[in-house]
């Protein structure tokens, strides 16, 4: 974990002032979300016209779903999300290769990152059908909250955000892995858990240090203007209280799409760090250190 809210602010700065260098890097996430929203909508209107207006009318009205029915719709359920999954991991693999590229002082392009990761699209194929799913096995584990059970809920809710948080560690270089040694999405997976064990810690430090601090300036603010404005707008008065839930909105889209690149850069620098225990780019050997905790 953080050792200290100042050395948080540190590695904080070194991330950003890439970004700050590299306005580009921030189009990655950008256009990634742009992308795969469309592609759900997309997968998921053809869905539906594939099943037909009467059979959904039908549906809405009987409220009776056959069997073939739910089959065609977990079908396109999981096709959204795959495709949705690989745009993702397309351009934040090619965030992964600008970022390595200009952390060791070579220019890099949006074009040029992306396709250096189209040029690993066989390995991400695969590993976005795993992250997809571990996405949908951690959505069953979390549930619907439909048995009306508030403690099972709330307790399924902590199991699912648990191991969450455990998949995001044990996988936090795999696309680094992928994009930048060529390792297949298995393998990447088995050395970004082996680099874990030596060096635990390290992912969860660099998540309170990058995602702790953005969250508390931007993400928290955030959400604080979109509830503000949502009791505002209730209560009778939406011509001021939608612009501030539409500001606090934005607010928080904008800090997540500054805390995915963090994040991407950071693990590039950490990567370089664990294979020769030495500063990279702007990252001093200290300030990663100081982000892992080595047994």
């Amino acid at each position: 974990m953080a050792r200290s809210w100042s050395e948080s602010r540190a590695v904080t700065k070194q991330a950003w002032g890439v970004i700050k260098q590299n306005p580009y890097m921030l189009a990655f996430p950008v256009v990634s979300a742009i992308l795969a929203v469309i592609a759900v909508v997309v997968v998921g209107g053809a869905g539906i016209a594939a099943l037909g207006w009467s059979t959904v009318e039908q549906s809405a009205t009987t409220e009776e779903v056959s069997t073939g029915t739910i089959v065609i719709g977990v079908i396109i359920l999981v096709i959204a999300a795959y495709l949705a999954t690989l745009i993702t991991q397309i351009f934040m693999g090619g965030l992964v290769k600008c970022a390595d590229e200009e952390l060791q002082g070579r220019d890099s392009s949006f074009g040029a990152g992306l396709s250096a990761s189209f040029g690993r699209l066989p390995a991400l194929l695969g590993w976005a059908g795993i992250q997809t799913a571990v996405g949908w096995l951690l959505s069953a584990v979390r549930g619907d909250g439909s048995n009306g059970n508030a403690l099972v809920a709330i307790l399924r809710l902590v199991l699912a955000s648990l191991l969450a948080v455990a998949w995001s560690v044990i996988t936090f270089f795999v696309l680094p892995l992928i994009i930048l040694r060529g390792k297949g999405p298995l393998q990447a997976i088995k050395e970004s858990v082996s680099v874990i064990r030596t060096t635990w810690g390290m992912q969860i430090a660099g998540g309170v240090r990058i995602g702790g601090m953005i969250a508390l300036v931007a993400v928290l603010p955030g959400i604080l203007f979109a509830v503000v404005g949502g009791f505002i707008a209730v209560a009778g008065t939406p011509a001021l209280g939608v612009p501030i839930s539409a500001l606090g909105v934005i607010v928080i889209i904008l800090a997540q799409v500054v805390i995915s690149a963090m994040r991407a850069i950071f693990s590039v620098a950490m990567l370089h760090y664990v294979e020769d225990r030495q500063g990279f780019g702007p990252f001093d050997a200290a300030a990663l250190q100081s982000a892992v905790r080595v047994k």
